[in-house]
């Protein structure tokens, strides 16, 4: 275990220390998609063709789904309630409902739970949202940010099919569906991905997290903090609820999930159509620095 946080540790200041050296956006923006197009289709398939969907997985993937749309709904209200500006009600709407199930999620699973956890941490990263995650943040960016899409209808309809972890969830599936033995193949392909995602995530991490100085004002972190509340109390709380609505047990990878910090890509949408970059930047440091360090000391500790 030791050698393992020591491998995470050297991994994000990597990618901290090339961050610093190539200042430009070109090689972050290649690194994150070479992952999104290696390692995250290789999770899901993995995920997709080795967990077994039995009716209480299907129950507590639907009381995820319900929890995921309550929690959203929630963050909105939030944002509606305190929020001056519409841009900055957007922002505060999607740092609240939307977690970093992905980049930071994976990892953190792996850490804290191991091969399986893994597996329920990508089905819950998948399916949460029943429908892609990105597709509803960037209509609530579009809807609340300064700038109007410049993207047409049919450069967003590529975009949205050109999703690699969608196309392997299907083949996945399809491959079950056709009684296709995949088990045993995929598992050696699973367990190296595991071996993998852990250090990949973290140097996608260093290489991500702004290093410039923040500057915020008193009122604007009193709001950033209710976000912080959501994100990490009220959201594993909703689940809970949401579970016990359904008489089902919901697995821990679901828990974890649920209480990732505020996701990467909201920066990106933050910066796209100018909605509050500087209050996303700060929602997204803020709560990923203590989400990581929770994780890894109390697996550190307890595991």
């Amino acid at each position: 275990m030791a050698g393992e946080i020591v491998l995470l540790i050297l991994s994000f200041a990597a990618g901290i220390a090339v961050q610093r050296a190539l200042p430009s956006d070109r090689f972050r923006a290649r690194a994150w998609t070479a992952y999104f197009w290696t390692m995250a289709p290789v999770l899901v398939f993995y995920s997709f063709s080795t967990v077994t969907f039995d009716r209480a997985l299907g129950l507590a993937l639907a009381a995820a789904i319900l929890a995921t749309w309550t929690v959203a709904g929630l963050g909105y209200a939030y944002a509606a309630l305190v929020a001056d500006d519409r841009d900055e009600r957007g922002a505060l709407a999607l740092c609240a409902g939307f977690p970093n199930t992905g980049f930071v999620g994976y990892p953190l699973a792996q850490i804290a739970l191991g091969s399986p956890g893994l597996a329920l941490a990508v089905l819950y990263d998948r399916l949460a949202w029943l429908v892609p995650a990105t597709a509803i943040s960037t209509t609530v960016a579009r809807l609340h940010g300064k700038r109007a899409e410049r993207r047409s209808d049919r450069s967003r309809l590529r975009a949205a099919l050109a999703n690699p972890p969608l196309l392997a969830a299907v083949a996945a599936v399809a491959l079950r569906a056709a009684d296709v033995p995949l088990g045993a193949a995929v598992t050696p392909l699973g367990h190296a991905a595991g071996a993998v995602v852990g250090p990949a995530g973290f140097f996608l991490l260093g290489l991500a997290l702004p290093l410039d100085a923040p500057a915020h004002d008193a009122r604007e972190l009193r709001r950033a903090a209710g976000v912080l509340l959501i994100r990490f109390a009220v959201a594993p709380l909703v689940l809970l609820g949401a579970g016990a609505a359904l008489g089902t047990v919901v697995p821990t990878a679901f828990y974890l999930a649920a209480a990732m910090p505020c996701a990467f890509h909201l920066l990106i949408l933050a910066r796209v159509f100018d909605l509050r970059p500087q209050l996303v930047r700060l929602l997204v440091v803020a709560s990923t620095i203590p989400a990581v360090t929770a994780v890894v000391a109390g697996t550190a500790l307890f595991r």
